[in-house]
């Protein structure tokens, strides 16, 4: 299956009790998988590897294939026997891919996100500096975000249905000023609509 994984600024993952530098292209095998146990850990919603390996700290993200036996809990931690690091990600592929992820699985709960360097909200949402990333999700999205910052909004005009999705990053002319998304694509906001 694919999943996701971050890893600290050397590529080190924890195991167990040990330590491992890991690098891409390679099938670690484990012996047994249970979460927050044994096993090669991973998430199938990108976004939850930021809980563990924040933005903005040097940390590495990679789309993993997740193998052998499978062990899944709630929190949407993935322990696995066999993991392989398929590719790092640029923050905009991990911001498009959870985004994916929203979109694929529109009645899942727990996706609203707030920490520092994201934020993953509904209907408003605001990045303040450049790799920081901000999606709003719901009716009435809006967004808005710094010259280099990644921005993505979810048309969902009521829960459980997304008509559409859009990502993107602002240029100089389009930073600090509030987008939305419509049926017919992206809009800038008047700034009435944003109070």
């Amino acid at each position: 299956m694919i999943a996701y994984k971050g890893l600290n600024a050397e590529m080190i993952a924890s195991l167990g009790r040990g330590r491992k530098k890991l690098e891409p292209g390679i099938r670690y095998v484990e012996e047994r998988s249970k979460t927050m146990c044994c096993g090669w850990h991973c998430t199938e919603d990108p976004f939850a590897c930021l809980a563990w390996f924040p933005l903005g700290r040097g940390n590495h993200y990679f789309q993993v294939e997740a193998g052998g036996s499978i062990d899944e809990d709630k929190s949407e931690r993935i322990a696995c026997t066999e993991l392989t690091l398929l590719k790092e990600l640029t923050i905009k592929e991990l911001a498009g891919y959870g985004m994916m992820y929203m979109v694929e699985h529109p009645k899942r709960t727990g996706w609203e996100r707030k920490q520092p360097q994201l934020c993953v909200a509904r209907e408003r949402a605001e990045a303040s500096g450049e790799g920081h990333i901000a999606i709003a999700r719901g009716q009435y999205p809006m967004v808005c975000g710094t010259e280099g910052s990644i921005l993505g909004l979810i048309l969902e005009p009521e829960p459980g249905n997304i008509i559409a999705a859009k990502l993107f990053v602002p240029n100089r002319k389009q930073a600090g000023r509030w987008y939305t998304l419509r049926e017919e694509g992206l809009e800038e906001c008047d700034e009435k609509e944003t109070a």
